[in-house]
């Protein structure tokens, strides 16, 4: 029983996330208009790791993937690695398990390693 509801869930929930996706961009500027200051950005003059998420997320939602890429290329590795790890579940839930991600925390580290890098290079030669 519990499993029919999760396998439901697991079809409806691409559908869920473009519902809210289509509601966000309709309601752009009201949703940024809620966002703070990027508060490192504001006392140091640099950018955080997370800094242009928001402007890259905008710059999706508007179709200019070239743009988000210049503002943050965050999004798009999460986002794939969301996709994987979906991908993982829903292999896992209809009974053919297969793992998509490195589980050895060499990976993490490398992947982490690359976001510090990015983050240093990113306040020395500025793209956006």
């Amino acid at each position: 029983m519990k499993t029919k509801w999760l396998k439901a869930f697991y079809i409806i929930l691409p559908f869920f996330c473009l519902a809210g996706a289509l509601t966000v961009k309709a309601n752009l500027s009201f949703f940024l208009s809620l966002l703070p200051q990027c508060p490192f950005n504001t006392v140091t003059g640099l950018y955080c790791p997370g800094c242009g998420i928001t402007r890259s997320i905008t710059a999706l939602l508007q179709g200019d993937p070239l743009a988000a890429l210049r503002y943050n290329a965050a999004p798009f590795v999460l986002g794939l690695l969301l996709v994987f790890l979906y991908i993982e579940w829903g292999t896992d839930l209809f009974g053919t398990h297969r793992r998509l991600l490195p589980r050895q925390p060499v990976f993490w580290v490398v992947l982490g390693g690359v976001f510090g890098i990015y983050w240093v290079l990113r306040n020395f030669f500025p793209l956006g």
